[in-house]
């Protein structure tokens, strides 16, 4: 894979009480510039999908409904995907390419994360921090990984989609309001 043809991608999702669970994709280049940027309108749970998933809601959220749709939206090829959040990595099986979870950002939310709290995984490394991948998935990580030297920062990247969300959900709530005042 050439080193212009690599584009990292970066998934993450924010849960508002106010507004939902919106999720959000940044491919970057070799050198961390962004190549497209997706996000999803907030998606709120009915109190029947509350009850019925329990506890694996979160999962099936991230993992199973807004991760899925973000790739499939993504008109650029993705090399790896780079994740904050352990239910990421229920899209392993279903994609084409590595997924792996930032163990320094993960644990800002998480807590203690190891090859022994996600089993079947192993490290790579980026940019000087610690990924888990899953185990078939490795050497073709490490390979991406190898092409990003330029990458100064393998968890900056999800501040970045966090800071987009909270500017899109400010321009939705501009635009309600503004929808609002012309109907009064």
């Amino acid at each position: 894979m050439p080193v212009s043809a690599v584009a990292l991608a970066y998934f993450t999702v924010v849960e508002d009480q106010r507004t939902g669970w919106t999720g959000g994709l940044l491919l970057l280049s070799s050198g961390g510039r962004p190549l497209e940027f997706q996000c999803t309108l907030p998606v709120r749970p009915s109190r029947a999908h509350e009850i019925l998933f329990g506890v694996s809601l979160r999962e099936h959220l991230i993992g199973e409904v807004i991760g899925p749709l973000l790739v499939k939206k993504c008109r650029t090829p993705i090399s790896m995907l780079c994740c904050d959040q352990p239910e990421s990595m229920a899209m392993d099986g279903v994609t084409d390419f590595p997924i792996a979870l930032v163990v320094d950002a993960a644990e800002e939310e998480e807590g203690p994360i190891s090859s022994d709290t996600l089993t079947g995984c192993g490290d790579v490394m980026l940019a000087g921090t610690q990924l888990l991948v899953p185990m078939e998935q490795v050497e073709q990580a490490a390979l991406v990984a190898d092409q990003m030297k330029d990458l100064a920062d393998a968890s900056e990247p999800f501040e970045r989609i966090r800071e987009a969300i909270k500017e899109a959900h400010s321009q939705i709530a501009r635009s309600q309001q503004a929808s609002q005042r012309e109907a009064a």
